[in-house]
């Protein structure tokens, strides 16, 4: 069973990123949350009167956030060290060093670099979100990572960038919902990864697009299967395999109307993509995988700053992917899915992902509010291929603004899962 020992349990990793630099360095989060909100004009114009009039009512209360406090309490004046700085194309870049903790990798020292700000000043121009960063663990993991959504300056294109490196160990626990039987199944491998999506504006706020995308899983190593067991992964591959490779293009359907991306307050977003693996490309078989993914986020009261959230997606799979490629809660394309459990705990070749989130202002400065979330996660039975009971998960957390320029809080979510999952999360992000 998965149960949380401590802070042993605890998930953080580039979650828990944000937290550490501030305690270290008291530095601003725009190097972490790179993505810049949309003007306050063009939101209220996406989202409606009633939301904007929320907005009128918060802005009328001057803002806070942990900088002011500690302009109030130490400093006399706002503090905000950093390395920075701003090219002609309007893009801010931002250094900052990572220190981290995770089960899974021990403590981990890097850095990143993010760049965030928009190429074009006319009213179709879009905010643009880069981010590279590497860290190497006390246990000799690296990671490193590019991510990056750049529109034109007109806003008429955006290509949508996901470059990984992980030289690392993750566990298994088997296809299908949790079961009280369920074993742990620890791997080694090294993943490369890219991901490479055009889109072009059709309507709107509507964009298609075409991308590539490849997974190459490396030297693997199933610990158990190496002393001779039959685990999970050499049952469903057929043998001890130790590489993998999928390669295939796809269609994408993107709409986005949020007012920001590390913390919305209004807007939708719908993602539809539909991604055919050819072993004519380089990929081991010939296979599917279709992901939808829709996120809405009304006021409630109406006209009050308090967001109920909502987000759904489907993660479906046709042949035969390879095992660490199948859906799995922690997998999805930002790793937000499946509070109250570890990575990879539940991992089945069909998914449906539901989470609702009430995140309610406690001040009305804005420098504190709290959080309320349940989960589902459906998933399929490995033989008969039918959908089993969900697997809930939930609980709270406490959110402090860290900065209010870039409208990003420091996160504290205590959640709960299935036999005994759970810990703590920890991040500078909403988790959707």
């Amino acid at each position: 069973m998965d149960r949380p020992s401590g802070l042993g349990r605890c998930r953080l990793g580039a979650w828990g990123t944000g937290i550490v630099v501030f305690l270290a360095f008291a530095s601003r989060t725009e190097g972490q949350a790179v993505p810049v909100p949309v003007p306050t004009d063009t939101a209220a114009a996406v989202s409606g009167p009633a939301e904007a009039d929320s907005t009128t009512v918060a802005a009328a209360v001057p803002q806070r956030d942990l900088l002011d406090v500690l302009r109030s309490w130490l400093f006399g004046r706002r503090v905000e060290p950093q390395l920075e700085g701003t090219l002609p194309s309007g893009i801010s870049w931002t250094i900052l060093p990572t220190f981290s903790y995770n089960p899974v990798y021990g403590f981990a020292l890097g850095a990143s670099l993010a760049g965030g700000g928009t190429l074009g000043k006319g009213p179709q121009a879009r905010p643009a979100a880069l981010v590279v960063s590497a860290n190497y663990s006390t246990t000799g993991q690296l990671q490193a990572q590019f991510k990056g959504d750049v529109f034109t300056p007109a806003g008429g294109y955006l290509v949508k960038a996901d470059i990984r490196y992980l030289d690392t160990n993750r566990s298994t626990w088997g296809l299908g919902p949790i079961g009280p039987d369920q074993q742990e199944y620890p791997m080694d491998f090294r993943l490369a990864r890219f991901y490479g999506t055009l889109y072009r504006r059709t309507s709107g706020s509507v964009y298609v697009g075409m991308g590539y995308h490849y997974d190459d899983y490396m030297d693997i190593v199933d610990e158990r299967a190496a002393q001779g067991e039959t685990t999970p992964f050499t049952l469903y591959s057929g043998s001890a395999l130790t590489r993998t490779r999928a390669s295939g293009a796809s269609l994408n359907l993107l709409g986005d109307t949020r007012d920001d991306i590390i913390n919305p307050s209004r807007g939708y977003y719908l993602s539809g993509t539909f991604r055919n693996y050819l072993e004519w490309l380089g990929s081991d078989s010939n296979w599917q995988e279709f992901w939808i993914d829709v996120r809405m986020y009304p006021h409630l009261p109406t006209r009050s700053p308090n967001v109920l959230a909502f987000w759904l997606y489907s993660w479906m799979t046709f042949g035969s992917p390879p095992y660490l490629g199948l859906p799995a809660v922690g997998w999805d394309t930002y790793g937000r899915g499946g509070r109250g459990y570890l990575q990879g705990r539940i991992r089945s070749e069909n998914q449906i992902y539901l989470e609702c989130e009430y995140r309610a202002q406690l001040t009305r400065d804005g420098l504190l509010g709290a959080v309320f979330f349940l989960n589902l996660t459906a998933s399929t039975e490995p033989v008969s291929g039918v959908f089993s009971r969900p697997d809930r998960g939930g609980g709270l957390g406490l959110r402090i603004k860290f900065n209010k320029r870039s409208r990003t809080n420091l996160v504290i979510d205590r959640a709960w899962g299935e036999e005994g999952s759970g810990g703590w999360f920890l991040g500078t992000t909403e988790a959707f």
